[in-house]
């Protein structure tokens, strides 16, 4: 551990997560001293490790804002050479897009818990992209009803939701197929025993992956999908239906 002294930060930081629909001002976050000599670690608010940002409240709005953040300097950076030049074909633009943008903005999306309004942001963000690189604005869609699914059609990419989605079952399926000892299958059917809150639960990773194994018409039974996942196969094949699929808008 290495410790604060005077006036300097202490690199090792501490978080303090709250309980359910409680304050987090109400709590003594001050910095707490381990030694005589003086030394502390201080809490902080924000801390980012392997590229994830977590928060005290545990949702995934500060990621959110990072990754477009992110995918948006990517995007700017390579928009005069590459996404708004007039001499690359747009099918070429949306290969680059996909590649580079994309990744960049649903870096560790595999375990994001996403409310649809933080989904509504990553889509807006996606579409308005997809328009730059077909150079429309958002006045000519208005103006000749210009559909998303046509502009997407043009540069051969898919929506958000397929990308975010595949994702997600593919993290799934690894985790699956992990033996009980290791902790991140542990998790997977691990259970706290805690009094429910009153209100609507808060966004859970297992509400997402329900909603995306109904998006890609695979069983929801605990059961059915992890069975379903251990044949690598299988589960690559359903997790990445055909162009004309249906489940993939």
């Amino acid at each position: 551990m290495h410790v604060g002294r005077g006036s300097t930060k202490s690199k090792t930081e501490a978080m303090f997560f709250p309980k359910p629909r409680t304050p987090y001002e109400d709590a003594d976050t001050s910095s707490f001293f381990i030694d005589n000599d003086g030394g502390f670690v201080h809490f902080c608010t924000e801390f980012k490790y392997l590229g994830s940002i977590i928060t005290p409240c545990l949702t995934s709005d500060a990621d959110v804002d990072k990754r477009i953040k992110s995918a948006s300097a990517a995007f700017g950076a390579l928009r005069d050479c590459v996404f708004a030049n007039r001499d690359l074909g747009l099918q070429v633009k949306g290969r680059v897009y996909v590649a580079l943008v994309l990744t960049i903005l649903l870096y560790n999306s595999e375990i994001w818990c996403l409310r649809e309004d933080l989904l509504r942001r990553l889509k807006t963000f996606h579409h308005t992209c997809v328009r730059t690189m077909c150079r429309v604005t958002l006045a000519h869609t208005h103006r000749h009803r210009i559909r998303t699914t046509t502009l997407l059609d043009r540069v051969r990419i898919k929506p958000l939701t397929y990308y975010y989605r595949n994702r997600i079952l593919r993290w799934a399926g690894h985790v699956a197929r992990m033996p009980m000892t290791r902790i991140p299958r542990k998790f997977l059917t691990g259970w706290v025993a805690n009094p429910r809150p009153l209100g609507r639960p808060y966004m859970t990773w297992g509400h997402t992956l329900k909603k995306a194994l109904k998006a890609f018409d695979i069983p929801t039974d605990f059961e059915e999908w992890t069975a379903l996942a251990k044949n690598r196969n299988e589960w690559k094949h359903r997790t990445r239906p055909q162009e004309n699929d249906p489940h993939t808008t």
